[in-house]
């Protein structure tokens, strides 16, 4: 077993093994120096509560489908990575008494993702009996997850990246054929700028419209207030005094003011002499810049407003590729996608104990292909829309309308808030307190 385990660590490349429970991460040991950068946290700090990552949530779904399987899984941008780590997670459950089943702990290993895609090619590039193999130009061959994203792929920048990005009529085929099943999921709290607004900004209501008005002239007052720079206008008025028998103003240069105002201020004036203390001029207040069409109060940087937001994701159907208990590989064709009238064949195969399918399509037809995007867009409000959502919301309504108990005016539990009761003690100690 021991020698099993040297051999497996050795020849897929294996970074580290780990354990987690409900608790958090149990324990970890690194089978190769730490690889990450500075600025990155180790696989330890960034996996302390174990409960809330993917790799653990997933693994314990996937025992509801296939209780010996181990969930695959890379980063997203594994294609920005010099070298991204594939994790490998099975989920350990105990059976209690009355068949009840709970999760005990997740176990898993990381190891390295250019291992494991040399490992693919190899193999499948060696079939000495088959017409093609994936090392021709003629076939093009992925590995792909429960959730239609790539594992691996003769491309390395297709790594981590949904499949509908790259051939969006494949996966349509695929949904056709029952593989995947799209989902439709809707978030009610989603944000969204103020551009992509479907809406019209007319009010609804008579008392929305003159709400409106009064807020939109009260910020062209504001504006123009500050396009005035009425701060500029005031500002003489606040000038230091001088002696009240001299009108003449004194003018200086800017040599003598500069040499004036580098005397100590605190010097006392000088006794029988008949000039007052002179004060250093007053410094000019900044100017304020007027304020332009991007700076105004009235418009807000990177306003967002609630919206509902919407995608398709996509489940793998493995039951659809079990026949007779045996992985069987579904093939399939995709016709009338040329002027020339050409097929372009697929085939897909479940790989045994994993979360993951082989798809290989053939690229001699040069059939269009369309992207699917998985980004949440914004939901538009079709009409009905409303109604739907309450249809879908169940409530158990009572069998008759009860307002009224007979026995009800019996009841001694209710509060006595509405009581008042006066303290004479109170008022006569209040009383002997004014008058004394």
């Amino acid at each position: 077993m021991a020698l099993l385990h040297s051999q497996g660590k050795g020849r897929f490349d294996v970074v580290r093994s780990f354990i987690a429970t409900r608790s958090g991460l149990f324990r970890w040991h690194d089978h190769q120096d730490n690889k990450e950068t500075e600025d990155e946290p180790h696989f330890a700090d960034m996996n302390k509560r174990a409960m809330d990552t993917s790799w653990y949530k997933r693994a314990a779904e996937q025992h509801a489908v296939e209780p010996e399987s181990f969930v695959f899984s890379v980063p997203f941008n594994a294609a920005e990575m010099t070298e991204p780590l594939v994790t490998a997670t099975h989920a350990v459950f105990f059976e209690g008494k009355n068949q009840h089943k709970a999760p005990a702990a997740v176990v898993g290993i990381q190891l390295q993702h250019s291992s494991l895609s040399s490992h693919f090619m190899n193999i499948t590039s060696t079939c000495t009996s088959c017409k093609k193999n994936c090392a021709s130009q003629d076939l093009d061959c992925y590995i792909l997850d429960n959730s239609g994203f790539i594992i691996i792929s003769e491309n390395n920048e297709h790594t981590g990246k949904f499949f509908g990005e790259i051939d969006g009529t494949i996966m349509d085929s695929l949904v056709q054929d029952r593989i995947y099943r799209k989902v439709t999921v809707v978030d009610y709290q989603g944000r969204c700028p103020p551009q992509e607004s479907h809406l019209s900004s007319a009010p609804r209501t008579v008392s929305g419209s003159i709400i409106k008005t009064i807020v939109t002239s009260f910020n062209l007052i504001w504006s123009s207030v500050i396009n005035l720079n009425i701060y500029d206008a005031i500002s003489p008025a606040f000038a230091w005094p001088n002696d009240a028998n001299s009108d003449d103003v004194d003018i200086k240069s800017d040599d003598e003011t500069n040499s004036y105002e580098s005397k100590n201020l605190s010097e006392e004036p000088v006794a029988g002499s008949d000039k007052a203390p002179s004060f250093p001029a007053v410094a000019s207040p900044p100017t304020v810049p007027p304020a332009s069409h991007a700076t105004s109060a009235q418009y807000t940087i990177n306003k967002v407003r609630p919206c509902e937001k919407k995608t398709d994701l996509y489940i793998l159907q493995p039951e659809r590729l079990n026949t007779s208990g045996q992985s069987n590989p579904l093939k399939g064709k995709l016709t009338n996608c040329h002027v020339t009238g050409c097929e372009r064949p697929f085939s897909v195969q479940k790989i045994l104990h994993t979360n993951l399918i082989l798809l290989v399509v053939d690229t001699l037809c040069p059939c269009g292909s369309k992207q699917l995007s998985i980004e949440p867009v914004e939901a538009v409000n079709e009409p009905g829309v409303c109604s739907t959502r309450r249809e879908r919301l169940y409530r158990r309504r009572p069998p008759k309308c009860i307002n009224y108990h007979p026995e009800e005016m019996e009841i001694k539990y209710c509060g006595s808030a509405k009581k008042f009761y006066l303290s004479y003690g109170l008022i006569v100690a209040l009383l002997s307190i004014y008058f004394t």
